[in-house]
Protein backbone atom coordinates (compact mmCIF):
# COMPACT_ATOMS: atom_id res chain seq x y z
CA UNK A 1 0.00 0.00 0.00
CA UNK A 2 1.42 3.39 -0.99
CA UNK A 3 1.54 6.13 1.20
CA UNK A 4 -0.67 9.25 0.40
CA UNK A 5 -0.27 12.59 1.72
CA UNK A 6 -3.27 15.53 0.48
CA UNK A 7 -2.32 19.09 0.31
CA UNK A 8 -5.01 22.01 -0.09
CA UNK A 9 -3.22 25.04 -1.72
CA UNK A 10 -5.18 28.14 -1.67
CA UNK A 11 -5.41 30.19 -5.05
CA UNK A 12 -8.29 32.80 -5.85
CA UNK A 13 -10.89 30.76 -6.87
CA UNK A 14 -10.66 28.64 -3.82
CA UNK A 15 -8.52 25.71 -2.66
CA UNK A 16 -7.31 22.79 -5.31
CA UNK A 17 -6.25 19.48 -3.81
CA UNK A 18 -3.17 17.50 -4.53
CA UNK A 19 -2.31 14.21 -3.90
CA UNK A 20 0.98 12.55 -3.57
CA UNK A 21 1.99 9.09 -3.55
CA UNK A 22 5.62 7.26 -4.00
CA UNK A 23 6.51 8.16 -6.57
CA UNK A 24 3.69 10.55 -8.39
CA UNK A 25 1.36 13.10 -7.82
CA UNK A 26 -2.04 14.59 -9.43
CA UNK A 27 -4.42 17.55 -8.98
CA UNK A 28 -7.56 15.75 -7.30
CA UNK A 29 -9.88 18.40 -7.37
CA UNK A 30 -9.51 22.34 -8.68
CA UNK A 31 -12.41 25.26 -8.44
CA UNK A 32 -11.36 26.61 -11.77
CA UNK A 33 -14.04 25.57 -14.85
CA UNK A 34 -12.04 23.36 -17.16
CA UNK A 35 -10.95 21.13 -15.08
CA UNK A 36 -7.68 20.68 -17.20
CA UNK A 37 -5.37 20.56 -14.73
CA UNK A 38 -7.39 17.09 -12.94
CA UNK A 39 -7.58 15.78 -16.09
CA UNK A 40 -3.81 15.16 -16.67
CA UNK A 41 -3.89 12.48 -14.55
CA UNK A 42 -0.65 11.12 -12.83
CA UNK A 43 2.41 13.14 -13.07
CA UNK A 44 5.25 10.48 -12.68
CA UNK A 45 8.22 11.40 -14.56
CA UNK A 46 10.68 14.97 -14.13
CA UNK A 47 9.90 17.51 -15.98
CA UNK A 48 5.51 16.56 -16.55
CA UNK A 49 3.51 20.10 -15.14
CA UNK A 50 -0.32 20.24 -14.38
CA UNK A 51 -0.82 24.09 -14.77
CA UNK A 52 -4.54 25.01 -12.67
CA UNK A 53 -4.35 28.86 -14.76
CA UNK A 54 -7.64 29.97 -13.78
CA UNK A 55 -6.77 29.53 -9.91
CA UNK A 56 -2.93 30.08 -10.44
CA UNK A 57 -1.80 27.16 -9.24
CA UNK A 58 0.94 24.24 -11.09
CA UNK A 59 1.94 21.21 -9.86
CA UNK A 60 5.54 19.80 -11.55
CA UNK A 61 7.77 17.26 -10.83
CA UNK A 62 11.47 17.88 -10.34
CA UNK A 63 14.29 15.52 -10.72
CA UNK A 64 17.77 14.54 -12.15
CA UNK A 65 16.74 13.21 -15.47
CA UNK A 66 13.77 14.43 -18.21
CA UNK A 67 13.20 11.98 -20.49
CA UNK A 68 13.23 14.31 -23.12
CA UNK A 69 15.34 17.60 -24.05
CA UNK A 70 14.84 20.91 -25.92
CA UNK A 71 15.91 18.86 -29.14
CA UNK A 72 13.67 16.10 -29.46
CA UNK A 73 10.88 17.95 -27.47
Amino acid sequence: MRARREIRVPGPLGKTRILVEAGRARVTSDPGPRQYCVRQGWLKNAGEIAICAPNRVSLAITGKTFPYDSLNY
